[in-house]
């Protein structure tokens, strides 16, 4: 297959755009290294993910909403309930990637929430 140079250029300007606009992602898995897959949510829209009780590790992508602002993810002790919000304590800013959800935050103990929310800087 052969692509021409114009079609090559329009390719190569449409990339930044298409990673301009990665969906946040909070999949979760059985085990600790993100292999064993238990549920998974993303969207543009996606504020809140309660983790299920048999979920050990949570596989984040911080993404953008809709409107192509920056969201980045912050923990939390407690949840609402299955499917509802955040609460308790706000553990900080989780890191892309793998989180062992039992481990991250020792102190306090498991993240037991995940919150999607735009990214200011800081």
């Amino acid at each position: 297959m052969q692509f021409s140079i114009t079609t090559l250029l329009a390719f190569a300007a449409a990339a930044p755009l298409a990673s301009a606009f990665t969906r946040p992602k909070a999949n979760e898995y059985k085990d600790t290294n993100c292999k064993d897959w238990n549920y998974g949510h993303n969207s543009y829209f996606l504020n809140s993910v309660t983790m299920d009780d048999t979920t050990n590790s949570v596989y984040l992508t911080n993404g953008n909403a809709a409107e192509g602002k920056p969201k980045v993810w912050y923990g939390y002790s407690e949840k609402e309930k299955d499917g509802g919000s955040c609460k308790g304590l706000n553990l900080g800013r989780m890191p892309e990637g793998c989180v062992k959800i039992n481990e991250v935050a020792k102190l306090v103990g498991r993240v037991k929430c995940v919150q999607s929310v735009y990214y200011t800087g800081v």
